[in-house]
């Protein structure tokens, strides 16, 4: 951490990456951290390939996100949150030749480690990470920050529920609420603030459940026209997977979507097992409980090929 915290006083601008399709924990970490640089009088852009989900637009500089860097620009130091590897960040080589320095800081066990500097240590999210940095820094923790931390931390540990919720991430949490955020005021506004074309197209997935595994495990799928036909957008169908592991009786949960250019999209979630060796199968990646993966299409080849993986790992997970 020391080699961090040198390279963000030395450094004069930043560039502050997120993730494709960007979660709390990134947004949140991202937010937070810009607080401090922004207190440090430091000058910085903050970048993500994707629009940002509307339920995160309570955070701080959610409204000054950048979708596109002009390729003149200059910046001494990169900062990734939340990026496990470089590809999540798409121009990642075009931005990494405009900065002088890259600084890693992520929560990922199959962390590629792509930066100059790396801050990867497995925590319950990113969010804590930072919290960690503001720390070693000797920030003054106002409502701004606090309010991106914990929205960093809140999401990734599922509200407090996940494994990854330990003793440490409850008494941070508790410090961020004593300097101004509001646990209540994040969950609504998080949580309790869908559309209708959500709620719509989460009903149309959870009418094609199946299950295999004896049960313990369950998938459904959305078509691109079926989407359409709700008038869902895509950040609208995060939370499919967890509506699944949510059933009794199921560990491993998957939803696959189709993308407007004919890739698969499928979000795994699990109570105990380990899904990330699924993904890493398939081309992608995560954690033990919450994995990724983008596969070519068409979707009926790809949800065959989930579920004879599933099914071939089933007993090393």
């Amino acid at each position: 951490m020391e080699k961090i915290v040198k390279a963000i006083n030395n450094g004069g601008s930043f560039l502050v990456c997120m993730h494709v399709d960007p979660d709390g924990d990134t947004i949140g970490s991202a937010s937070a951290l810009c607080s401090m640089l922004e207190k440090l009088g430091k000058k910085f852009d903050l970048y993500c390939s994707n629009k940002v989900p509307d339920v995160y637009s309570f955070l701080k500089y959610s409204g000054d996100i950048r979708s596109q860097i002009d390729k003149d620009r200059q910046y001494d130091v990169l900062i990734a949150l939340d990026c496990a590897d470089s590809k999540r960040i798409p121009g990642y080589e075009e931005l990494e030749k405009m900065c002088g320095l890259v600084v890693n800081i992520d929560h990922h066990a199959d962390n590629t480690k792509f930066g100059d500097i790396n801050f990867v240590k497995a925590r319950s999210s990113t969010g804590e990470l930072i919290y960690d940095l503001t720390k070693k820094m000797k920030f003054a923790m106002d409502k701004d920050m606090a309010s991106a931390i914990y929205s960093a931390i809140v999401t990734d540990t599922g509200n407090f529920r996940y494994s990854n919720c330990t003793a440490r991430v409850l008494k941070i949490a508790a410090e961020l609420v004593e300097a101004g955020a509001d646990p209540h005021d994040i969950s609504i506004k998080i949580y309790e603030s869908k559309t209708g074309s959500e709620i719509k197209i989460l009903g149309k997935a959870l009418e094609k459940i199946e299950l295999i595994m004896g049960g313990q495990a369950a998938y459904t799928w959305l078509f691109r026209s079926e989407i359409n036909a709700a008038g869902a957008i895509d950040e609208e169908m995060s939370s499919i997977a967890d509506h699944l592991r949510a059933l009794k009786g199921v560990d491993v949960a998957a939803f696959l979507k189709e993308m407007p250019d004919g890739k698969v999209k499928i979000n795994l979630r699990s109570k105990q097992r380990n899904v990330q060796m699924v993904a890493k199968e398939l081309g992608g990646g995560g954690h033990s409980k919450a994995s990724g993966i983008v596969m070519d299409g068409p979707l009926e080849a790809a949800k065959d090929r989930l579920i004879k993986t599933i099914e071939d790992k089933w007993t090393q997970l």
